[in-house]
């Protein structure tokens, strides 16, 4: 076991997908209505063609194209209105050359209906006949049956992370259920003789707990599902046995504090003693002191106490998430903007930089937020971060930096 060996983001990826490369995710049939958000474990096929009729896209008037050939505001072409279609009714008439049917906005089209005239483009001239002041090309302002799904088509794919409008497309194909990938289980610990739970009233020394909430927020978002949070004081066996049910219980555990090498951080040694040490070290500012591990083939991730380590936390985990899911289960939502103001980087390390955004008439303004590591509200004050790599010594103001949003 070597501690605070320093490792790069690409060396940490590569460890993680090395030595994890097994792990993966059973299935679970869940009901649509829980959906968004869950990534499909089966690739989902139309069993309908949609539309399953010939519909209307406006409120207007069936058409034979021939009857409105040529037709315009100075030469209108004059037909024969022959009936009405009823909204969610089915119809059975017929279009025939010389006439013509109201129909609403979805209602089914009678048979032989070339196009649709909007009735903004109409005169009813009488309760019998209609002025149409407009051309219209084939199939005009119609869906006709399948144009939109057709019956055996793949709809989504395998892997494919469902979106509030995947759920409407889902519901149109009559889905009640779907087969998805269950979530990776999450234990996360705090440890700390000075950690206390929120809710409680700290005394002088005392520290209340926001890293556990905030750490299994970003889990969730990564699309995980966070089991239980403990607490561990700063002793090595409340520490083993706390890590040791949450890897009985799922499938990672995180703990949060005891990762550096002072004389109470046990983190890695009870890793090391439960496990093996994959990583103590990871070069990069703030976060310096995370580690990697494993046991019983599960991963443990040993992060540093403070807020700013939430950064770390991001990175890491979604590369779990990748493996478990064959895929990023979030796309980082990332803007570009012009930096404000220099800002410096620890050489040899990669840096991330809190940065809040604004939107001006010029574009998107990127300032760097300060603050130090332990301060909560460095991230509450910032909308995401700016990567500096190891052979880069800063930015400098004006630079264009691509921005991931939290």
């Amino acid at each position: 076991m070597e501690l605070l060996k320093v490792k790069t983001i690409d060396e940490m990826k590569k460890i993680i997908n090395e030595s994890f490369i097994d792990i993966a995710l059973e299935n679970e049939t869940i009901d649509l209505s829980h959906g968004l958000g869950r990534i499909l474990a089966a690739d989902l096929v139309s069993t309908i063609d949609v539309p399953h009729f010939d519909r209307s896209v406006v409120d207007g008037y069936a058409v034979k194209l021939t009857d409105v050939q040529g037709a315009s505001q100075a030469i209108p072409g004059f037909l024969r209105i022959a009936g009405e279609v009823q909204m969610g009714k089915e119809t059975a008439e017929r279009l025939n050359q010389g006439e013509t049917f109201y129909v609403p906005t979805g209602g089914m089209v009678p048979a032989g209906t070339e196009a649709m005239i909007m009735i903004e483009y109409t005169e009813k001239l009488g309760e019998k006949d209609l002025a149409i002041y407009t051309n219209a090309g084939a199939n005009e302002n119609m869906m006709q049956i399948g144009d939109d799904i057709r019956k055996g088509e793949l709809v989504f794919s395998r892997g494919h992370q469902l979106r509030p409008q995947d759920i409407g497309v889902l519901s149109a194909l009559g889905y009640l259920q779907i087969e998805v990938f269950k979530r990776p289980r999450i234990s996360i610990i705090s440890t700390g003789d000075e950690i206390i739970r929120p809710g409680e009233t700290p005394k002088p020394g005392e520290v209340i707990d926001i890293n556990t909430p905030a750490l299994a927020a970003v889990a969730t978002r990564l699309g995980a599902e966070v089991i239980s949070t403990a607490y561990a004081r700063d002793d090595r066996e409340e520490i083993r046995l706390a890590v040791q049910k949450g890897i009985e219980n799922g499938e990672m555990v995180i703990l949060s504090g005891g990762s550096s090498m002072g004389e109470k951080d046990y983190t890695v040694q009870v890793i090391d003693g439960l496990g093996q040490v994959l990583l103590h070290g990871l070069a990069v500012k703030p976060g310096k002191p995370t580690i990697l591990g494993t046991v019983s083939q599960k991963p443990v991730i040993g992060l540093p106490g403070q807020p700013a380590a939430i950064m770390v936390m991001m990175i890491v985990l979604q590369e779990f998430m990748r493996l478990y899911y064959g895929q990023d289960s979030v796309n980082d939502l990332t803007v570009q903007g012009v930096l404000t103001e220099n800002v410096h980087a620890a050489p040899g390390r990669r840096t991330f930089q809190t940065v809040a955004i604004k939107k001006t008439e010029n574009g998107i303004e990127v300032r760097p937020t300060h603050g130090k590591s332990g301060m909560i509200t460095l991230l509450a004050y910032s909308d995401g971060y700016i990567e500096i790599t190891e052979n880069e010594e800063g930015k400098n103001t004006g630079d264009q930096v691509l921005v991931t949003l939290f």
